[in-house]
């Protein structure tokens, strides 16, 4: 993890780059912190070019560029766990010292993000403009929310049924919608929802 001042270097780096299209000087860096030491600044750029978010190249005066950003080192994806809250009866909050890890939880290399539009699974808990997390996948149990492309061509985010007779149903969480049962020829799944996102 970053020190509150190398995060302050990284910020002045990132952003005299991206205004002025070349990185700034040492003197520069210790102007915008307020600082007189030299010293200490090689420090603060030694630090970001350790921690692989800058890259000093070789032979330039003003040699920094931006260096691919770890998300662990910028933007922390673990949330502490402060107890449990009441949604219906009222219970007590109480603190405790365990983490829940995002990072962990949402991410991994079978899974990608879609924002949803429409409205045909809100009793599912599934809103527009929510985002929801699809573990890819070519297969899906029975009652699994999954990623639909009908025909080659239509995607649509549906409750899944298979059927004796050869057929899948794809069911809507909204009473307003009809489910689609169709050959399960016609149906490719893409993957299987396991996490959801909305931001308030």
């Amino acid at each position: 993890m970053l020190t509150p001042r190398e995060e302050e270097t990284y910020s002045i780096i990132s952003d005299y780059l991206l205004h002025e299209g070349r990185s700034p000087l040492i003197a520069e860096i210790a102007e915008y912190l307020g600082i007189q030491s030299k010293g200490t600044v090689h420090r603060y750029v030694q630090s970001l070019i350790d921690a692989g978010l800058i890259e000093r190249i070789p032979g330039r005066t003003r040699g920094l560029r931006l260096a691919q950003k770890p998300a662990e080192v910028l933007a922390p994806t673990v949330l502490p766990v402060l107890g449990t809250i009441a949604a219906g009866r009222l219970i007590e909050a109480v603190p405790d010292e365990s983490e829940i890890d995002l990072m962990t939880m949402f991410t991994g290399p079978n899974r990608f993000a879609l924002k949803v539009h429409g409205d045909s699974m809100i009793d599912a808990g599934i809103l527009a403009e929510d985002w929801v997390v699809i573990e890819q996948s070519e297969v899906a149990k029975n009652g699994d929310i999954v990623v639909a492309l009908v025909d080659g061509f239509d995607a649509t985010l549906k409750r899944l049924r298979t059927n004796d007779d050869g057929s899948v149903t794809l069911i809507p969480e909204n009473a307003n919608y009809d489910p689609i049962t169709i050959d399960a020829k016609r149906v490719m799944i893409q993957g299987v929802v396991v996490g959801q996102l909305r931001v308030y």
